[in-house]
């Protein structure tokens, strides 16, 4: 029978080298016990004790045709379906939402447990309001079933960035990550308690880039704390209403190929206004929930963290 070092060795291998994951790591379920109700790794799985996390970096080229658009505008605007099919919504959700399903298959058939796959992206969200990243799925702001980016953290191998974003320093928060939980017992990974690699003090390129401003600086005083695995963590108090009328595109200056006026009139915009203006807002027959969310992600498209000069500084 295989202890649990040597199935940990398994599942890390199989996501290593046969799904093609660059960053896995592995936390208890009880890491995440001071998530919100309802969002707990046991409220979804009640017989879950390991979360098992894994990350794929985001191509280069899709977030370099992001960069473009956001610096070139219209003149570019043919690249946001670049950046949404292989940086965002389509490609990168759909692959690993079909690698999160073959781990799931792996786990129950290959080691006889029970395994519980997550959504892990746009397009594939269940419950509302939980995300705290920019990672819409719908006019409810619907978020998903469990904070993965904090599952990440817990298993080491991210640590939070002022952005909200999940940064690794491998390449920065320009990964994408799936989730699995499951009742099998596992070598964990710490938390990365090192020095963080996110330093708003000295670093205000998120703050800087936001053209919504929904990102405030570190001097303004808003912030916000995650507790993660029994550790604090602060944060910027991210204004996801304005963050919203940015990443859909709802004014002018932000949307792309698709035009659709300027259904959000203020730089501060109250729920009510978001609620407003999706009763105006002109499905998209061009994506996969009508509701594309590809307009901005300037703070995940411009951190410096990730060799972010080497890679796009000339470019």
């Amino acid at each position: 029978m295989l202890d649990k070092i040597a199935i940990t060795r398994l599942i890390r291998d199989y996501l290593m080298k046969e799904a093609g994951m660059d960053l896995v790591g592995f936390c208890p379920a009880s890491a995440l016990s001071e998530e919100p109700e309802g969002y707990r790794p046991n409220d979804i799985l009640k017989c879950a004790k390991s979360v098992i996390v894994f990350g794929r970096r985001l191509l280069n080229g899709a977030v370099q045709a992001q960069m473009r658009r956001l610096e070139d505008g219209d003149k570019a605007r043919y690249a946001e379906s670049i950046y949404s099919t292989y940086g965002l919504e389509l490609v990168p959700n759909w692959t690993m939402g079909l690698s999160t399903f073959y781990l799931a298959d792996y786990v129950e058939n290959m080691l006889g447990r029970t395994p519980q796959p997550l959504g892990c992206g746009p397009e594939m969200g269940t419950l509302p309001k939980n995300t705290p990243t920019p990672m819409f799925t719908g006019p409810n702001k619907d978020g998903l079933c469990m904070n993965i980016a904090h599952a990440a953290i817990a298993a080491g191998i991210a640590q939070p960035s002022w952005s909200n974003f999940p940064v690794t320093k491998e390449f920065g928060p320009r990964i994408q990550f799936g989730c699995l939980l499951t009742d099998l017992e596992l070598v964990y990974t710490e938390p990365d308690d090192g020095p963080r690699l996110c330093n708003p003090e000295t670093c205000h390129v998120c703050s800087d880039k936001c053209p919504m401003h929904a990102l405030p600086a570190k001097d303004s005083g808003e912030k916000t704390q995650w507790r993660i695995a029994g550790r604090s963590y602060e944060v910027s108090k991210h204004d996801v209403n304005a963050c919203y009328v940015a990443t859909l595109g709802l004014r002018e200056e932000f949307a792309g190929i698709q035009k659709r006026g300027n259904l959000v009139s203020t730089m501060t915009p109250k729920h009510e206004d978001i609620v407003e203006a999706m009763k105006n807002f002109s499905i998209s027959n061009s994506n996969l929930d009508h509701f594309p969310k590809c307009f901005c992600n300037a703070c995940q498209i411009y951190c410096p963290l990730g060799n972010w000069d080497k890679i796009f500084g000339e470019r």
